[in-house]
């Protein structure tokens, strides 16, 4: 609904109901209104946001939200230090998109991954500091 559309509405509210308690309420929660309920808090969630542990907050919570990652993060929760192909063939996807998906918890320090000749083995990082199943 447009901006345009919901101010016609609360101005047509208003007349049906003269003690203006619905056009008000409903004006507050468009943005129609220039009262708000809790002035104190106006603009405090654009400015929580700023910090670096919110941004590494948010790198985690991104991470976590894909359910193949999630996955991956649990199976080295359960089993410690895995493979790559072990991952490969708990999830029953292809390498391409296991690469991808660890990559992703690593940038977001989630997983530290070791090198041992051609293979990659992942293991959680102590920090994680995620409540997992």
């Amino acid at each position: 609904m447009s901006t345009y559309a919901v101010s016609k509405w609360v101005d047509m509210m208003a007349t049906v109901h003269p003690e203006g308690g619905l056009a008000r309420r409903l004006g507050r929660l468009t943005g129609m209104d220039g009262t708000v309920c809790l002035p104190k808090y106006s603009g405090f969630g654009r400015t929580i946001g700023r910090g670096p542990a919110f941004a590494r907050a948010l790198a985690r919570a991104r991470a976590l939200s894909d359910e193949h990652r999630l996955t991956a993060v649990v199976l080295l929760k359960r089993h410690g230090e895995l493979c790559a192909c072990e991952i490969q063939a708990a999830l029953g996807v292809t390498h391409a998109t296991v690469s991808h998906h660890m990559r992703v918890l690593v940038a977001a320090g989630l997983v530290t991954p070791r090198r041992q000749g051609k293979w990659v083995y992942y293991a959680l990082t102590a920090s994680t500091g995620v409540d997992l199943p």
